[in-house]
């Protein structure tokens, strides 16, 4: 039963799984679009000579935070810029192809979907088991992402302030260093520390992940536990953000 107004976010889709899912990479697609643009707009404007902070460079700036665009002692060199932008702008397509079909083809609550699996994404907040399938799914794709940072500062490198170069780092996976540094983060003075984290954390939300997919809702179920389920992605972007 919708509870609240027309004005509130996604109230329009609130039982229509579809839409909301066409919404949503349609979102996606804008966010893709405008990162590939922007990095472009910014590469054909870069001086080198002058300070990233100095040109307004935001996208550049984050590229070179994770090594690319420079080389290990921190020169400019602009490799790999233009094909990451483009890859963005081509990936926009891609979800706004997404959202299209979602919109304009497929059901809107995907109640008759093609195939039992697309069935199993339809939004159902009164079903406490399609709640945690989904929710099984969404950690999953967190810990990928975990493991893809990880592993490309292991192999790649990624810039490092305290020496002023892009170096590869080795993730230092000490379960003491992880649980003590869960309220004080900010303290961490190293890359090795932060990539032990993600790797933990990639381990713990697959498991998770898994866990929530092959089983069914555990424990006493109620609207507020329902409503907490799927935010609680939520509150793993905050995680991720907070131990890097």
């Amino acid at each position: 039963d919708v509870t609240y107004g027309w004005w509130a976010g996604n109230s329009r889709v609130t039982n229509r799984a579809g839409k909301f899912i066409a919404a949503h990479a349609g979102h996606t697609g804008l966010i893709s679009f405008a990162a590939g643009a922007s990095t472009l707009w910014e590469l054909a404007r870069f001086d080198p000579s002058i300070a990233m902070g100095h040109q307004s460079s935001i996208f550049l700036a984050h590229l070179a935070s994770i090594g690319i665009g420079f080389d290990d002692a921190g020169v400019w060199t602009g490799a790999n810029v233009a094909s990451v932008a483009i890859v963005h702008i081509i990936a926009s397509l891609v979800y706004a192809g997404g959202a299209l079909s979602h919109s304009l083809l497929f059901d809107g609550d995907l109640a008759d979907g093609p195939g039992p699996t697309t069935q199993k994404f339809k939004l159902e907040w009164d079903n406490p088991d399609n709640l945690t399938f989904i929710l099984g799914h969404h950690l999953i794709f967190f810990g990928v992402a975990c493991i893809a940072f990880v592993e490309w500062a292991r192999i790649h490198g990624i810039y490092d302030p305290a020496i002023g170069a892009v170096r590869q780092v080795e993730y230092n996976l000490n379960l003491t260093n992880i649980w003590n540094h869960q309220f004080d983060f900010l303290a961490i003075d190293n890359l090795e520390d932060v990539l032990g984290g993600h790797a933990f954390l990639a381990f713990v939300e697959i498991t998770g992940g898994a866990f929530h997919i092959a089983t069914k809702q555990v424990g006493e179920y109620t609207e507020f536990k329902g409503a907490g389920i799927l935010s609680a992605e939520a509150v793993l972007s905050f995680s991720l953000a907070g131990i890097g």
